[in-house]
C-alpha cells in the first residue's frame, strides 16, 4: 500500500476508535441528561415566577450554555467541516459509480 493510504486509514481507524469509546463512556448520555437538568431548573423557575405573580411575558426561560470556543476551536471546526465534504462527495462519487456500473 502506498504510504498515502495507510495514513489516511490509521487516521480513520484511530477517529472511529475514539467514537466508539465516547460512546460507550455515556459521553451522549451525559449531554443529554445534562440538558434535561438545565431545562427541569428552567421549567422550575417558569412556575416560581409566576406563583410570584412575576410577568413572564418579557422573560426568555432559554438555557444558555457557556461558549467555551476560540480561534483555535474555530479554525478546526471549519477544517473538519470541510473534510466532512469531501469525505461526503467521495461517497457519494464512488456509489454514484458503482450504481451506473451495475444499471449497465
Amino acid at each position: 500500500m502506498k504510504k498515502g493510504t495507510k495514513v489516511v486509514l490509521t487516521i480513520v481507524v484511530i477517529m472511529f476508535i475514539g467514537l466508539y469509546f465516547s460512546y460507550r463512556n455515556g459521553y451522549y448520555e451525559i449531554r443529554n441528561n445534562e440538558k434535561k437538568i438545565l431545562t427541569d431548573n428552567m421549567i422550575k423557575e417558569y412556575e416560581n415566577d409566576l406563583l410570584n405573580g412575576v410577568d413572564v411575558t418579557n422573560k426568555e426561560y432559554k438555557v444558555i450554555r457557556p461558549d467555551y470556543s476560540n480561534t483555535y476551536t474555530d479554525n478546526l471546526l471549519k477544517i473538519s467541516r470541510k473534510i466532512e465534504n469531501c469525505f461526503d462527495n467521495v461517497i457519494k462519487y464512488f456509489f454514484h459509480k458503482l450504481s451506473d456500473t451495475i444499471d449497465n
